[in-house]
């Protein structure tokens, strides 16, 4: 995967929840304490924003980063894009080849994305 699909994909997702909340690009800028363009500039995939802003988009438009997270897996899993999304395991460093965010129950000895 490309830094330009992914960014896409993701200023999609942003667009797609804010405006699912009613929320304008000024309205969110207001609550993230930056300016709107910046907003704008995620949203056209022409910026990602770091993790430090997601949290605060997170806190803005009020919703879980795992769910936010997992829509955004899905979709850059989804039969339309032919990439592979590669996932650091922080604990070890070495990359999750298996789908981190499970559909199904866990077994009592994973941690479900829910539960972080």
């Amino acid at each position: 995967m490309n830094n330009k699909t992914f960014n896409h994909t993701l200023g999609r997702e942003i667009r797609r929840v804010r405006e699912e909340k009613g929320i304008t690009q000024e309205e969110l800028a207001a609550r993230m304490n930056v300016n709107y363009q910046n907003i704008s500039s995620y949203e056209r995939g022409e910026r990602c924003p770091s993790l430090f802003w997601m949290n605060r988009l997170y806190e803005a438009l009020e919703i879980e980063p795992a769910s936010f997270t997992k829509a955004l897996y899905q979709k850059l899993n989804s039969p339309t894009l032919s990439h592979h999304i590669t996932i650091i395991n922080p604990v070890s460093d070495n990359p999750i080849t298996e789908n981190p965010i499970p559909d199904k129950p866990v077994s009592d000895n994973q941690v479900s994305t829910e539960e972080i």
